[in-house]
């Protein structure tokens, strides 16, 4: 069970929680009973059902940003939740529109951007009475279960990490047994964290390997492959997990949590096979900006991508990995250009990408550092791949840097 976290209703309060949410150059607004309304939208109408689909994911009690769902949580915010839709902060996805299409965007729609400055722009009413302003219009999402049903098997996860109040990001690696018995097909993931509200992102990685086998975000819980695709996991062995800390505001928490794996009751038709673009580490000089760094790999057999996950560390801006296929087509596959380190995310493909054997993946990451000490930037990209034709094959061949600047 998650702990019940404030109900944020006073304008100091509010403005802290907007704070741990990355906002924190905004303010709630005061509301008069007596504003002048001039849209036909309506909160409880339309409003609340964009919320619903887009940002309860993370905007709900004791989740990771300051609760959404009832007209007198949202109104205080119509101004500020205006301002980060127009300055495409919120929600937090940073791929560009066009450049690959994914089934997990949780980006806006233009009628939805449309639709919520009507609402803010128009004096925000809700559409109900007063008495009803303080119910949900709609479905609240569980902070906690399984979405795929109980899991095969159930790992404990950071058992004993505390996170202090208010503490700034950080990641830690923690080391956990399967416990499985005998070799298992891994056909998703999913973690559950005990207190949402101070976890940013978790990556699962299989420790001997280092193949990445999926990730965690509020918006994205849940890893799965492809149909007919899994990813051999060993008798005994062990995974590692890195997870994205923030502390909640004035409150200490718990970061535990559990990992759920299913599993294929037989061998698929195709095995993910480890797929990794490595830079080499660069030393980014205090006060630098737009430090570039330039990767390549080149793909011995015929591959299918169906997923990608950038972790670029902190400094990074921006990213762009590029297909360039045998016949030169060139083909950018995702184009990050305001990345947000506070808020990673995989990428799934709407329909796994096919790149012929001599393609070139191409990754090139721009870092800028603000601070008075030297950043070390080493950015890598981890593919769910596997062949493209039914045989055995090589993911690929160890990738090579490309003009990396000296460290």
């Amino acid at each position: 069970m998650m702990p019940k976290s404030w109900r944020w209703i006073g304008g100091a309060a509010l403005a802290l929680g907007l704070v741990v949410a990355g906002w924190p150059h905004l303010r709630p607004e005061s509301v008069s009973s007596h504003g002048r309304i001039t849209t036909t939208v309506m909160f409880n109408r339309e409003v609340s059902q964009i919320f619903q689909r887009k940002c309860f994911q993370c905007h709900t009690d004791g989740n990771v940003s300051m609760a959404l769902t009832t007209y007198r949580e949202a109104r205080p915010w119509a101004v500020a939740i205006k301002e980060e839709i127009l300055e495409k902060k919120m929600p937090p996805w940073s791929a560009v529109g066009g450049y690959g299409h994914f089934a997990n965007d949780v980006s806006l729609t233009s009628r939805e951007v449309s639709l919520i400055l009507s609402w803010a722009d128009g004096g925000a009413p809700s559409g109900v009475t007063l008495a009803e302003e303080d119910k949900p219009a709609v479905i609240i999402p569980s902070l906690s279960g399984w979405e795929h049903g109980q899991p095969d098997a159930v790992v404990a996860v950071a058992a004993n990490q505390k996170i202090a109040a208010d503490s700034p990001d950080r990641t830690a690696r923690v080391e956990v047994a399967t416990g499985l018995k005998q070799a298992q097909w891994l056909k998703s993931l999913q973690l559950n964290f005990t207190d949402r509200r101070v976890v940013r992102y978790a990556a699962v990685y299989e420790l001997k390997t280092g193949q990445w086998l999926g990730t965690w975000t509020p918006t994205h819980p849940v890893t799965a492959m492809p149909d007919g695709v899994a990813i051999q996991l060993p008798a005994s062995g062990k995974v590692a997990i890195e997870i994205g800390y923030r502390g909640a505001p004035g409150e200490d928490g718990n970061g535990a949590g559990e990992l759920g794996l299913y599993f294929a009751a037989e061998k698929p038709a195709q095995t993910a096979r480890p797929l990794q673009i490595n830079a080499t580490p660069v030393t980014v000089a205090a006060g630098k900006s737009r430090e570039r760094i330039r990767t390549e790999l080149t793909l011995k057999s015929a591959t299918t991508a169906a997923a990608l996950w950038p972790n670029l560390g902190t400094g990074a801006s921006s990213v762009e990995v590029t297909a360039i296929r045998p016949d030169g087509a060139v083909e950018t596959l995702l184009w990050l250009k305001d990345y947000r380190a506070d808020w990673p995310s995989s990428y799934v493909f709407k329909e796994p990408v096919t790149l012929p054997a001599g393609t070139r993946l191409t990754m090139t990451a721009y870092y800028d550092n603000a601070g008075t000490t030297p950043l070390r930037a080493q950015p890598m990209l981890s593919l769910t791949a596997f062949p493209s034709a039914l045989r055995a094959a090589t993911a690929g061949q160890p990738s090579r840097p490309l003009a990396t600047p000296a460290p």
